[in-house]
């Protein structure tokens, strides 16, 4: 059955044909022969002057109304630029901490070819040793940390770092326009957590540490940024949202990280390691993993992030204590078949 609507505000005309009021003998035209009187209707005739009086009323509330209408469009307007001032102005603050990871694997250290010479010149650090023949294996992101010259980074990103007794494998951590190039030195690295530990030698004024938040009071559906080197391109930013909280991935160890972040905001390969960061320009995650059908490589845009609160746990560790040695052995990168790391990408 339909609902039945009243509106008070519109009294119901009488249904008796014989008393409802004759509103058009007040309508006629001007040739009627007899003019209504105000008495049968109770109505002033309107006056002319009236009527001058009513249409300047109106025009002038009209005037009145027209600025209003103006302004509310000119602020609509203005509401998109202010959300484009906004993430530009989160990732000009938060930008600077981030860093690109270079894994070099060293071929010849007698080889100097003109080749060999390239490659070096676009990965040595002002400074550095030149490591002769160096192939660059991969890539991927990181942040610093602290003044000292930690940067954080997942440990699939520098994997063969931790195993590595031939020194024959290196690692380069430079900053957004080449501000700093260094070497990497290995600290500590927790694999259950995929996380990793890098100690670069640079003076402190170059180093600027990023903004540590919180994942503990994290809402679905807030906005979020991820800021890396997807593929090489450096500082990249793409946007998203929180777009759940608590999800279970795999370690490289094969154990769970448990209280995963999930976001929409594109994590590619190259971007492991690098902040996931909220409105405020505060790390909430480090970006890791990213969910694919089995063949395809294309991200679903179901991506995850190691909360940041287990990582304020880890890292102070690592960097007093680093990595037992018995701790290394035993190390497994084998990842589920629908899930990839994010850090490996093979250049050219």
């Amino acid at each position: 059955m339909l609902a039945s609507f009243q509106f008070p505000a519109f009294p119901r005309a009488n249904a008796t044909a014989t008393t409802r009021p004759r509103i058009s003998a007040v309508l006629c035209s001007a040739s009627c022969s007899s003019p209504p009187t105000n008495k049968r209707f109770n109505f002033p005739l309107p006056t002319r002057r009236a009527a001058l009086l009513l249409a300047s009323s109106l025009t002038s509330s009209l005037l009145q109304f027209l600025p209003q209408c103006q302004f509310a469009k000119a602020v609509e307007t203005d509401e998109p630029q202010e959300e484009d001032e906004r993430v530009v102005r989160i990732f000009q603050e938060a930008s600077p901490a981030v860093v690109y990871i270079k894994y070099l694997e060293v071929q010849s250290r007698a080889g100097k070819n003109k080749e060999s010479k390239f490659i070096n010149d676009s990965v040595k650090g002002e400074d550095e040793e030149d490591l002769g023949d160096a192939k660059v294996e991969s890539t991927g992101s990181g942040f610093v940390w602290d003044k000292a010259g930690h940067i954080v980074t997942n440990y699939h990103v520098v994997a063969k770092l931790a195993t590595d007794t031939s020194g024959l494998h290196h690692c380069r951590v430079g900053s957004n326009g080449r501000t700093f190039v260094r070497e990497g030195r290995l600290v500590g690295f927790d694999p259950a957590y995929d996380l990793a530990v890098l100690k670069v030698d640079i003076e402190r004024d170059k180093l600027r540490p990023a903004l540590i938040g919180t994942s503990q009071d994290l809402r679905v559906g807030q906005n979020c940024f991820a800021i890396g080197n997807p593929y090489g391109y450096e500082h990249t930013l793409t946007t998203g949202v929180v777009s759940g909280l608590r999800r279970e991935i795999p370690s490289p160890n094969g154990r769970a990280i448990r209280g995963a972040i999930q976001t929409d905001a594109a994590i590619n390969a190259g971007n492991s390691g690098g902040p996931l960061i909220d409105s405020y320009g505060h790390v909430i995650g480090v970006n890791t993993a990213t969910f694919t059908r089995k063949g395809s490589g294309v991200s679903s845009g179901v991506n995850f992030a190691i909360p940041i609160d287990a990582v304020v746990r880890i890292i102070p560790s690592l960097i007093v204590n680093g990595t037992d040695i018995k701790d290394r052995s035993g190390i497994s990168s084998k990842y589920e078949k629908d899930q990839r790391q994010v850090g490996n990408v093979l250049n050219g």
